[in-house]
């Protein structure tokens, strides 16, 4: 079954809404000293300023959202990141994080990256298998670029893409 959600990008005037829907997607599901719990409309904004983000829309509210950042690292060109995936509890398992995760894709093959990596918190490893889904794989030799200094390092994930010419 899929939500009858429509995805479109999130602009600078949907960070407070993008901020609540991590806060409140988070809430139920991830340990208190994440830090998704104290997500902001800034930190949203900043990340908008290297990248993009995606809502998923009921009518006009928004009940999900996923980001794709630049890496921070100079010497990690082509390599974006996927950051604060989250759906509100009702609108789970009804394909939302599909929808958002392929409008994330395509954007990605647009850009012609060359990489994408997400982390996993260490103590949610049952995503790891939800990402594979997607072509994502385990790589224990990447760091993540912005760690949680509270929490031992997360699982990070890749994903190649190669670009058809």
């Amino acid at each position: 079954m899929s939500a009858l959600v429509q995805i479109r990008l999130a602009t600078p005037a949907d960070a407070e809404a993008v901020a609540q829907v991590v806060r409140r997607a988070w809430a139920d599901r991830v340990a208190p000293d994440s830090t998704g719990h104290r997500e902001s409309p800034a930190q949203v904004r900043a990340d908008l300023e290297r990248g993009y983000a995606w809502v998923a829309l009921d009518g006009e509210a928004v009940v999900g959202t996923v980001r794709l950042v630049r890496h921070p690292h100079p010497l990690e060109r082509g390599v974006w990141e996927v950051k604060k995936l989250g759906v509100l509890p009702e609108y789970r398992q009804q394909g939302v994080a599909y929808q958002l995760m392929d409008a994330l894709l395509r954007q990605a093959f647009e850009l012609r990256a060359r990489e994408l990596r997400l982390a996993v918190r260490h103590d949610q490893p049952k995503l790891l298998k939800w990402y594979t889904q997607f072509g994502f794989s385990y790589d224990p030799s990447l760091r993540y670029s912005t760690p949680n200094p509270k929490t031992p390092a997360p699982f990070v994930m890749s994903k190649k893409l190669e670009v058809l010419s």
